[in-house]
């Protein structure tokens, strides 16, 4: 006779802390009892099969872990759930190195990557943006050379102020994103869930780190280094392209949502406009502003850095802080028609992104929230540089260009 639903759920509950208690306890073959109970009761619960698999490896018994790995791969693969696939199939080939049906199962997986051929359950899958765009043998070498991380709850995966080299893919957990600006307390900006990509700026780019980001809980991770990203430049010429196409929508995504410039435009219009940014890159010296001038276009700096200088009515030149990688400089004199109150030169080779204006005039200016949010910065950044210029103090941060 079926165990009524009501009953059900509170033998699984029971199970499961009984489970738990066993493990901090360090009783591997009762927690593997219990979890095993729960799967009699929910064939089909991928957490307590996953459980059910991990003591499985961990007390030994390889072949009947390796089974189970080899099912949640499948079922993830299945359900387009390509990050937890990969992560099952890595779990394996750390038991066994030669498991060619692993190997297939991640040969298979590009196939899983297209929203066409995933099915259609109404619910959000997990975005693997990186992995969708690689080709077969470039995302099997990268998968190769992946390697999982576990990162216990409160521990930071990511230190603001940094140099960093990789970026990472939370398999489980879930972490969150800390600014702590100068003089000021630290500041969530956002939590992130399973499934989610950050740090690729690190990865792109020799720049510090703009935020911290610490584990709420236990987490597993991917991680992709530089290193990882100059073996597979080497191998496969394309790749860099594929990286670069990654790097450049993920910092056009970062721009559209944040920008208050974009803020007001809907998911659609945002969309379109990326669309036409255009890739420029450019040689140390060259003029991307001149003061005095108005601006043709909207920058966008991915790689490089830019430096900025003001030349007072008698001649003398102050210097503000240089733009770094992600800065977006142009907008308030190109939307509002005014002249640039400082020149910006490429202090370094450079590759921007570029928005031109008949575009900006046609898809962004039309929209009154835009305008006024433009108005409103202009202004800020107007009585900013005045007030600092009037004192003779060093300019910091933004500045009307």
């Amino acid at each position: 006779m079926a165990t009524p639903p009501a009953e059900a759920q509170q033998l699984i509950r029971q199970y499961k802390d009984s489970a738990a208690a066993n493990i901090l306890q360090g009783r591997p073959e009762e927690a593997l009892a219990d979890y095993r109970k729960v799967l009699e009761l929910t064939p089909h619960e991928a957490s307590a099969r996953l459980k059910v698999a991990e003591l499985l490896a961990q007390l030994g018994h390889r072949e009947e872990a390796v089974r189970e790995f080899h099912y949640l791969a499948i079922r993830y693969a299945a359900e387009g759930n390509s990050i937890h696939a990969i992560a099952a199939c890595k779990l394996i080939l750390a038991i066994d190195p030669h498991h060619a049906e692993t190997q297939e199962n991640l040969a298979g997986l590009i196939a899983m990557q297209s929203a066409e051929e995933r099915p259609r359950t109404g619910e959000p899958e997990p975005a693997t943006p990186l992995f969708s765009k690689l080709p077969r043998d470039v995302f099997l070498a990268l998968i190769d050379l992946l390697e999982m991380r576990r990162v216990h709850g409160g521990e930071h995966i990511i230190t603001e102020g940094e140099r960093g080299h990789s970026m990472f893919i939370l398999v489980q957990g879930t972490v969150r994103v800390v600014h702590t600006p100068e003089n000021a307390p630290p500041r969530t900006l956002a939590e992130l869930a399973e499934g989610s990509f950050f740090g690729e700026m690190g990865l792109m780019s020799d720049a510090p780190r703009m935020a911290s980001v610490i584990a709420i809980r236990d987490c597993t991770l991917f991680e992709v280094t530089r290193e990882m990203l100059a073996q597979l430049g080497a191998r496969f010429p394309a790749f860099e392209q594929v990286v670069q196409q990654f790097y450049k929508d993920r910092l056009l995504d970062n721009l559209l949502a944040s920008n208050p410039v974009f803020q007001p435009l809907s998911d659609e219009q945002k969309r379109a406009i990326a669309q036409r940014f255009q890739t420029r890159t450019v040689e140390p010296g060259t003029v991307l502003l001149q003061q005095g001038q108005r601006s043709q276009a909207l920058h966008l700096l991915l790689r490089g850095r830019c430096s900025v200088v003001h030349q007072d009515p008698e001649g003398g030149e102050r210097p503000y802080p240089d733009m770094t990688e992600g800065a977006l400089f142009g907008e308030i004199s190109l939307l509002l028609d005014l002249r640039v109150t400082a020149t910006v030169r490429a202090a370094t080779p450079c590759l921007l992104l570029v928005l031109d204006q008949e575009t900006v005039k046609e898809r962004v200016l039309t929209h009154p929230e835009v305008r006024r949010a433009l108005t409103h910065l202009s202004r800020e950044r107007l009585d900013r540089t005045a007030a600092m210029l009037a004192e003779g103090a060093e300019v910091r941060g933004s500045f009307l260009i």
